[in-house]
């Protein structure tokens, strides 16, 4: 485990030659221990600022990227380029269908596609609205008793 340095006020003379070593510090054997604390604090704020200048490029490139358009992808190739020459997406598959997948005992996933003509014919006989409805029918015969709650 690394050992904690403590403040450079609090180090004597040997320990700032040693971090003024680390530093690349010139001269630093001849320094007085105020000059040598001087030195040492004016390369750690030296470094602070441009590390926190760095970190403001950084942020600077990331938030441009954010509006990028058409850029290149890996191969090369221009992003916007993929979608060229795809037809467009149907509005529908030709047949009403219900899908439902059990997640887990309390949770499901439901999709569904009804045709826009399957839909006029159901407004034609009096519908208005599509809903889906899940009863619970768990031991209920339907023929004389009614399900237990509508989700």
């Amino acid at each position: 485990m690394a050992k904690e340095r403590p403040p450079l006020e609090e180090m004597t003379l040997r320990q700032l030659r040693k971090v003024a070593s680390e530093y690349g510090v010139s001269r630093y054997s001849r320094m007085r221990k105020s000059q040598l604390l001087a030195a040492i604090q004016e390369i750690e704020r030296s470094k602070l600022s441009l590390s926190q200048s760095r970190s403001m490029e950084a942020q600077e490139t990331v938030e441009a990227a954010k509006f990028e358009l058409g850029q290149e992808d890996r191969t090369g190739g221009i992003l916007t380029d993929v979608d060229e020459g795809l037809g467009d997406l149907p509005d529908g598959y030709g047949e009403s269908r219900i899908v439902l997948m059990p997640r887990d005992p309390q949770w499901a996933y439901t999709y569904w596609d009804v045709p826009n003509e399957h839909k006029e014919k159901l407004r034609r006989q009096g519908g208005q609205q599509l809903a889906l409805r899940i009863y619970d029918v768990t031991d209920i015969n339907l023929e004389f008793q009614s399900p237990h709650s509508i989700q």
